[in-house]
């Protein structure tokens, strides 16, 4: 399972969810609705009106290949969707114990994100729900594949159909927040546009499969956890079969 617009800013708050104005339980099937005001740069305080999706162990999908996760002081994320007129837009929301990122350099392309604590976001464009979106020579990635980001602004689509992309087919923000001091959390956002074109389309579609995953490294080095939406423990992230749905409205 592998893998410029990075805001560095560091900031603090005291409300991980105060600007959602609704937090629901992990779905498989989710809504997109349009939306031209989102500004692709970790800010997510334009996405007040969404509706968060939380995923936690216990609702989540833990990639049966990592350490199991202690709680949701551990690692826990919520994440919402819309779209405009050029493609998919995905805020994520991370509270974690630990953000650690040492195998991939800022900024860096084709970047190591499943080493580090990282999002990966996964599309099945053509919704064909394929078992292995890798197989046949890579021919059902032309619809998506994964797009990822680095904590600390890394990304990487390699194991897209469009790798090297960033910033023509997709683009991207990570940023980081510092709650109130006297916690240990400490609280990652991404934001993501992905084009319809990174998808095989040319305007939106009906509806997408899709995939989200939260890579957690603990420790420097390799990944620990890799917490997922919905999936295939043991293949989720090339499963289409098992991922969740948007429907674009």
């Amino acid at each position: 399972m592998n893998k410029k617009l990075f805001t560095g800013a560091i900031i603090f708050s005291m409300a991980f969810f105060a600007n959602a104005s609704a937090v629901i339980s992990n779905l498989t099937e989710c809504s997109a609705e349009k939306n031209n005001s989102i500004k692709v740069d970790g800010d997510l305080s334009d996405w007040d009106n969404a509706n968060w999706i939380k995923v936690t162990k216990d609702n989540g999908v833990l990639d049966a290949g990592t350490r199991p996760l202690e709680g949701e002081k551990d690692l826990v994320f919520s994440f919402a969707l819309a779209y405009n007129d050029e493609g998919l837009l995905v805020g994520v929301k991370v509270e974690d114990d630990k953000i650690v990122a040492d195998s991939a350099k800022p900024g860096q392309d084709s970047a190591p994100a499943w080493d580090d604590d990282a999002c990966e976001f996964f599309i099945d464009g053509n919704y064909n729900r394929v078992t292995n979106s890798r197989a046949n020579n890579g021919e059902d990635l032309k619809f998506g594949g994964e797009f990822s980001i680095v904590a600390n602004g890394a990304y990487t689509s390699d194991f897209s159909g469009y790798p090297h992309s960033f910033g023509k087919l997709w683009q991207g923000a990570a940023k980081q927040v510092k709650q109130h001091a006297d916690t240990e959390q400490g609280i990652v956002q991404y934001e993501y546009l992905i084009k319809w074109e990174a998808m095989g389309q040319t305007a939106s579609p009906e509806k997408i499969g899709f995939n989200i995953s939260l890579q957690d490294d603990d420790d420097g080095g390799r990944r620990d956890s890799a917490l997922y939406f919905t999936g295939n423990p043991k293949t989720p992230f090339i499963d289409e079969s098992q991922f969740g749905t948007v429907i674009f409205k």
